[in-house]
């Protein structure tokens, strides 16, 4: 079976120029793990979740202006709900995983299996033109794995 069976039927998609609060709201009434950043040819461009969200408003190391990187943690807010308003009027280009994990539709059911288990979910899948497909989710990926069980008997 190739990767495309185990596509999640429900996807959120967004333009890099919408705002980070514009594409929450996208990924909660969807009810989606993730949404995919495509540009106005339809090329794919990136993914934005909840876990790129929150590792932005983590606090960041201080960098002297010649590189070198101190160990000391500054908040560039008073507080993480503070940055969180903040982040909200950013557009999500600025967030956004420009390098996911990503399968080609026809790559073999087990390939998915493997990146997913090794860098996590959701995994994209986009064809040879750079056009998204879909998502695949651990559920998604257990529930094509258990109809082809179940085809099989």
């Amino acid at each position: 079976m190739p990767c495309h069976s185990a596509i999640v039927k429900k996807i959120v998609t967004a333009s890099p120029d919408d705002a980070v609060e514009v594409v929450l709201k996208s990924i909660k009434k969807g009810k989606v793990q993730a949404c995919a950043i495509i540009d106005e040819s339809g090329a794919f461009l990136g993914v934005f979740s909840m876990k790129i969200l929150l590792k932005n408003l983590l606090p960041v190391s201080v960098a002297m202006t010649n590189g070198v990187q101190i160990d000391i943690k500054v908040t560039a807010a008073p507080g993480v709900a503070k940055r969180l308003a903040n982040v909200k009027t950013l557009s999500v280009s600025e967030l956004m995983e420009r390098k996911p994990d990503t399968v080609f539709p026809d790559a073999p059911i087990w390939e998915g299996v493997s990146v997913l288990t090794k860098n996590g979910s959701p995994l994209a899948v986009v064809d040879s033109n750079g056009k998204f497909q879909g998502f695949i989710t651990y559920d998604s990926l257990v529930d094509d794995l258990e109809s082809i069980q179940s085809t099989d008997s």
